[in-house]
């Protein structure tokens, strides 16, 4: 058996995490604590994501191994403790958005939320509340005003439906996450621990929709439909609202200014 020398080498972004590390020491600033690295073994490179506990590398090595034949994550090789090791999977990265690319998207949220969903109760799940107290939170730190939080806050009954469909959600559709892999023609993602259960429907597609989504959500809504994913579009104000509150609060907790808009929740005010 002859292996060769094994070679690690970090994360491009590793700076910026330390930068990160430092800040959340001196004062209140939230950060994941998360290490990438890239390994070399006999030729053949690997991606080591390094969690913050055990806990967390099971519930990712749980999730991913649910799409293993899906095609879409890298598949796992190894999980020992709070480390994960995955396969390094070649593509090309997206630079922009077109059609064609949404197509692809609606696919991969298709297969996402396609498997194991559950029709619920919406008075059964945490969201209804969660929503509250994330408004309420946001207008104590004064992002939303007196009179913006008392118009969403009495429109969230007229939001909220009676059911909900709740399972798989990819939670992070940023373009830099989603490689194209030229001898498949499909999307794969490289940032696997945006993979979540027990997710309000939709999540991803709404933080989608702020990013780059929006000029093809017709599109994207029309093939996703075409696909046979769970129906979450006539409520899907509802998953915004509770997306939007939960992101902003996370931005401010991160001090990730550039992205709090106070006025993304204006057309909330009046859901007529």
């Amino acid at each position: 058996m002859n292996l060769k020398r094994s070679t690690q080498q970090s994360s491009p972004f590793f700076l910026k995490r330390v930068k990160y590390f430092l800040s959340r020491l001196c004062g209140t600033r939230l950060q994941k604590a998360k290490g990438i690295h890239f390994v070399t073994v006999n030729g053949h490179r690997f991606k080591r994501l390094i969690l913050c506990d055990s806990y967390l590398a099971c519930e990712i090595e749980r999730y991913l191994e649910n799409f293993t034949q899906s095609g879409y994550f890298p598949p796992v090789v190894a999980r020992y403790e709070h480390e994960i090791w995955l396969e390094y999977v070649e593509g090309i990265s997206i630079r922009s958005v077109d059609e064609q690319f949404v197509i692809k998207i609606a696919e991969f949220y298709a297969t996402v939320y396609g498997t194991s969903p559950a029709l619920l109760d919406v008075k059964k799940t945490p969201f209804p509340d969660r929503l509250l107290q994330d408004l309420r939170f946001l207008h104590q730190i004064g992002v939303l005003t007196q009179a913006s939080y008392l118009d969403i806050q009495a429109a969230v009954p007229t939001l909220t439906p009676e059911h909900v469909w709740v399972g798989y959600d990819y939670t992070d559709p940023v373009l830099k996450n989603f490689i194209l892999r030229p001898e498949t023609g499909r999307i794969c993602v490289v940032d696997v621990d945006g993979l979540a259960g027990n997710q309000l429907l939709g999540t991803g597609v709404a933080k989608a929709c702020v990013r780059w989504l929006g000029p093809y959500r017709s599109l994207f809504f029309s093939s996703l439909t075409n696909h046979g994913a769970p129906d979450f579009q006539k409520y899907f104000s509802f998953v915004e609202l509770c997306f939007l509150a939960k992101w902003t609060k996370r931005a401010f907790l991160e001090h990730d200014w550039k992205v709090i808009d106070s006025t993304l929740f204006d057309r909330f005010r009046d859901p007529q």
